[in-house]
């Protein structure tokens, strides 16, 4: 028992870990999200990473390429559409039509850009600031911080932190003047010059007035103390001073801020009143609309509090206001639902920032519509690899009536083959669109990878990790509640781990038991001629190879272009040969038999 607690307390204490605070745009949900959970499918995180639509360089991010996102707000929401993708057909086609429309959405839009650093800074300065309170002069006390929405209150307040300087100068001539008043209240026959002589005459027997008589006969010490008592006095005026200006360039601040927000909520408040009067009549939009309409409502409401705010200008009216702007700006820190409608309002500038890289790239040519089918269809004419996007590219055309077998020397584009199809997938089942010039899709419910195998997972060998994975895909194939589910997976080397012979036999069974099932396509990758061999003629497989020029040399130029058939150049030695191995290696490799 002792040995055991004693390890115990020998064990590094793990911190605790902070809960991850919201993301800015928590609270606002994809229209995706408004459809029934069973056509909604979760895209998983490995076949995210697999296809590098996950990651946190969003400038690497395929969904990059789709979106073009222009600012943070856009960049944010770029997170959100790599968790889920659907089978709904009238949703897809409903987000086709919202696409169509973002042209006139755009033309009759504010024209004026966002700024979205002016719009965070913003939120830093009224949600995460720790000394907000404080800084503004809000009441800390939470029984009393009703006060703070009281403008009456604020202004107050205001006014006595601002004249603090003025007040601190002239509160002693006040003490100085007041007992000749309380003296004249109570009908006492004084004059203001003989005031000054009784003053006098009592002063004399003060220390300070003491000093102030006999400035040349006065003892250093009672020097050091009247100096030390007026720098006091400084101090406190200076002091105070500071604190005003301080206040001030606070409230100049928040002025302006407070401005800025009102520029933004009308800026939201109409980009989302135009997408309602534009997409409200999409059947699978409506949910999405509404929801909208119910935020704008709250933002109409935030609108009008900030509407009688004017910018920032020294002067007595403007100083007559800081009281409102107070319980505005504190209704910003505090208020739960303008907290929620702010955070909504950047994910829908987002999202539509999202819609809009979308529709450029529909706009230039470089995606397209997609038609979706009730037959098992999964076509592609001209499709590319999205990262080239911006680049010279080549177009493959794919139809998986078959499954497909890819051969081909390293560096030929096997890879890319399958990754181009199962993003064109992905996109087309949550933008309906892609990167080809036409596309027929009946769309799939599972999308399963099998590219980037570690090396070792835990205590697996390279080839255990395999077996797992694949073993992975059949257990969701196989499973009872999938029985009317359609799947598409992509195989990059298939069992490289173990050698050639046991691999053959292994990934020919694995193939052939997936065959046999009408709910799945797959596309691999194979340096295996001796697979494809075995494979041809089965049902349902038909090979395809990366087509290759050869030079007079016999170098490589590759085409990027895939072309039925197997296969038969070994690109090896000349890969080895381009890396400058030593020519004694090369010549060994070449004479091998």
């Amino acid at each position: 028992m002792f040995s055991m607690n004693l390890k115990d307390m020998l064990q590094p204490v793990k911190p605790k870990s902070e809960p991850k605070p919201a993301a800015l745009h928590h609270g606002f949900k994809l229209p995706i999200h408004y459809l029934d959970a069973t056509d909604v499918h979760v895209l998983s995180s490995q076949v995210s990473e697999d296809l590098e639509l996950s990651g946190s360089d969003l400038s690497g991010n395929m969904y990059y390429h789709i979106l073009t996102p222009q600012h943070q707000f856009a960049k944010n929401m770029q997170v959100e559409w790599s968790k889920h993708y659907t089978t709904n057909v009238p949703f897809l086609r409903d987000t086709q039509q919202v696409l169509k429309s973002m042209p006139a959405y755009l033309e009759n839009s504010k024209s004026d850009k966002i700024s979205c650093d002016k719009v965070l800074q913003i939120w830093k300065d009224t949600k995460n600031d720790a000394n907000f309170l404080e800084k503004y002069s809000y009441v800390e006390w939470d029984y009393f911080k009703y006060l703070n929405e009281s403008p009456l209150f604020l202004q107050t307040v205001s006014v006595i932190n601002m004249s603090s300087p003025i007040l601190s100068f002239i509160i002693p001539v006040i003490f100085f003047i007041f007992p000749f008043v309380l003296l004249k209240i109570q009908g006492v026959p004084i004059t203001f010059t003989t005031y000054l002589s009784v003053l006098k005459d009592v002063a004399k027997h003060h220390f300070i007035g003491n000093v102030l008589n006999n400035l040349q006969s006065i003892s250093w010490d009672k020097l050091m103390y009247l100096l030390f008592t007026t720098g006091l006095y400084l101090l406190q005026i200076y002091q105070n001073y500071n604190l005003c200006v301080r206040y001030y360039k606070n409230i100049n601040r928040m002025n302006t801020q407070l401005s800025e927000m009102h520029e933004y909520v009308d800026h939201s408040i109409q980009n989302m009143r135009l997408f309602i009067s534009l997409n409200s009549e999409l059947p699978t939009y409506r949910e999405f609309c509404n929801t909208i309409q119910d935020k704008c409502a709250i933002l109409t409401e935030l609108k009008q509090e900030l509407s009688s705010i004017k910018p920032f200008r020294a002067g007595f009216s403007k100083i007559s206001e800081i009281g409102y702007m107070l319980k505005c700006y504190y209704r910003l820190h505090s208020n739960a639902d303008y907290d929620d409608v702010f955070r909504y309002s950047i994910g829908f500038e987002g999202f539509i920032s999202n819609l809009t890289g979308v529709s450029n790239r529909i706009v230039l040519g470089d995606v397209s519509f997609a038609t979706f089918d009730s037959e098992n269809r999964c076509e592609f004419k001209q499709q590319y690899y999205p990262a080239y996007v911006d680049e010279k590219y080549v177009c493959n055309d794919c139809n998986i009536k078959d499954n497909i077998l890819i051969t081909g020397p390293n560096a030929s584009g096997k890879t890319t083959i399958l990754k181009t199809t199962a993003l064109n997938i992905i996109f087309t089942q949550q933008f309906g669109v892609g990167f080809y010039k036409s596309c027929v899709l009946k769309p799939y419910t599972h999308i399963h990878s099998y590219l980037n195998i570690p090396d070792t997972s835990g205590r697996d060998s390279l080839f255990q990790a395999e077996s797992r994975r694949c073993k992975e895909i059949i257990d969701v194939i196989d499973a009872p509640e999938n029985n009317n589910s359609r799947h598409f997976c992509i195989y990059d080397e298939l069992y490289s781990g173990t050698n050639p012979t046991e691999a053959v036999k292994s990934a020919r069974a694995f193939l052939l038991y997936l065959t046999a099932k009408n709910n799945v396509d797959f596309m691999l990758t194979t340096h295996y001629v001796a697979l494809c061999k075995k494979l041809r003629g089965s049902p349902r497989i038909v090979n395809y190879k990366m087509d290759v020029d050869i030079a007079s040399d016999e170098r490589i130029k590759y085409t990027y272009k895939m072309r039925k058939g197997i296969s038969k150049i070994k690109g090896g030695i000349l890969i080895l040969e381009e890396m400058q191995y030593p020519a004694e290696i090369i010549d060994m490799i070449r004479k091998f038999n």
